[in-house]
């Protein structure tokens, strides 16, 4: 089986900000290593990466650079048993 974690949204443009899902994933979904995907922001201005951690937190942030306010999506994928 394999899960599939969507990120769709905006949060502040700071160089390293960054937006936390309240939702935890359940033990039996977490992956076993932080996993991360690359996030398409609408206006193409910096890199974002959608994160999730071996402790169930999910979260979206800004790499540096400029930043952006501007809309994204993403997604990542990995197996679970």
């Amino acid at each position: 089986m394999m899960m599939l974690v969507k990120y769709a949204g905006k949060f502040s443009n700071g160089s390293w900000d960054a937006v936390q899902c309240d939702y935890v994933l359940p033990v039996e979904l977490r992956p076993p290593v932080e996993v991360n995907a690359m996030v398409c922001v609408s206006n193409g201005q910096t890199a974002r990466m959608l994160v999730a951690n071996p402790n169930g937190t999910i979260r979206c942030a800004n790499m540096g650079a400029a930043g952006s306010n501007q809309g994204c999506v993403g997604s990542l994928c990995y197996p679970i048993s």
